[in-house]
């Protein structure tokens, strides 16, 4: 049992953020992508555009979130890079986790690479939706009908299928909609 001065002080985030509408992607509409929406971060404005979650611990996943990141640095956007940003064996895994929540809560928007469902992604991503913030899922080469969690693709504002698919949402602020069976 912990002391009370043992007990690692709370983070402090707001919980008043408007919730994405889970389902939206599936009215046949296009998705807008807005992110001067009305949120709250834990900054008075964003510090970054995106937040990029995904897995790094071998090449091919290396490899795709390469190609995710220089869609998102090609069009100028301020990201925050977990993969880069503190080493858990020199911060220690509490430092590193405040650091990422922290980055969640001053991002104007997630974007998870899922191709292979790490689930330090997949708790970015829930985090994320949870404080009201677009989520976007990049699956490179996902086909319609797919199947995909439900929980994930719940949370997400739009599933994106490659690096095409995000720079039209970039490019446009629309994504087209995919059909995928949830499960």
């Amino acid at each position: 049992m912990f002391a009370a001065a043992d007990t690692p002080a709370p983070i402090l985030l707001t919980a008043d953020c408007p919730r994405v509408t889970p389902g939206a992607r599936f009215n046949g509409a296009m998705e807008n992508f807005d992110t001067n929406q009305s949120m709250h971060f834990t900054s008075s404005k964003p510090i970054y555009d995106f937040y990029v979650a995904g897995p790094y611990e071998t090449d091919e996943q290396v490899e795709s979130m390469e190609r995710l990141e220089r869609v998102l640095k090609g069009r100028g956007k301020n990201l925050y890079l977990p993969r880069f940003a503190m080493d858990v064996n020199v911060a220690g895994p509490r430092a590193v986790f405040e650091d990422r929540i922290r980055a969640i809560g001053n991002s104007a928007a997630l974007i998870a690479n899922l191709d292979d469902k790490d689930p330090g992604t997949v708790f970015s991503m829930g985090y994320a939706s949870a404080l009201g913030k677009p989520v976007y899922a990049y699956c490179e080469g996902i086909l319609p009908n797919a199947r995909i969690s439900l929980m994930i693709d719940q949370a997400a504002t739009a599933v994106l299928d490659g690096p095409a698919d995000l720079e039209s949402l970039l490019d446009s602020g629309r994504v087209k909609p995919l059909d995928l069976d949830q499960h």
